[in-house]
């Protein structure tokens, strides 16, 4: 009796870990956030998706937007001081149940007048934002092994 139970068990065991080893992670795109550190008045933004290509489990999204500065400037204001410290948050899309992601390369710049700036993004995906007052479309990228999303936001750099 004492064998019957232990094969029993063993194969119990072996179906459990092999269901968790099928389980499918790969289900949707990010939502993207850009954190703007003010000490008291700081705040978290969703960023809009723009072009988009990503393939999963829940569904392919297959997005154009033909002229990505026109897209940024409808998008609501985000007010920014000049110099201003942020970074950038990816996280897991609760709609579609979530993604777990390795090693993805992200990338931001401002765009203003046609003209693109690329930001220099630390290990926490911190930078700076510029001096120069003025309206800006702030781009985000977010690739992994198989997809790409854009993401876009209309910031305002003033000093008011």
């Amino acid at each position: 009796m004492s064998k019957t139970l232990k094969l029993l068990a063993g194969l119990l065991l072996i179906s459990a870990l092999a269901g968790c080893i099928a389980e499918d992670y790969d289900v949707g795109v990010p939502t993207a956030h850009l954190h703007i550190d003010a000490h008291i008045l700081s705040q978290t933004v969703q960023l809009t998706e723009a072009n988009v290509s990503w393939d999963s489990s829940s569904g392919d999204v297959d997005e154009k937007i033909e002229d990505l500065e026109q897209y940024g400037l409808s998008q609501d204001e985000i007010k920014i001081f000049p110099g201003q410290d942020a970074s950038l948050d990816f996280k897991e899309n609760k709609e579609n149940g979530g993604d777990i992601w390795t090693n993805p390369t992200i990338t931001a710049a401002l765009w203003k007048n046609g003209e693109e700036t690329k930001l220099d993004l630390n290990e926490q995906r911190e930078f700076q934002f510029p001096t120069e007052e003025g309206n800006y479309i702030l781009e985000a990228t977010f690739k992994d092994e198989r997809n790409v999303a854009q993401y876009v936001g209309n910031v305002v750099i003033d000093d008011d």
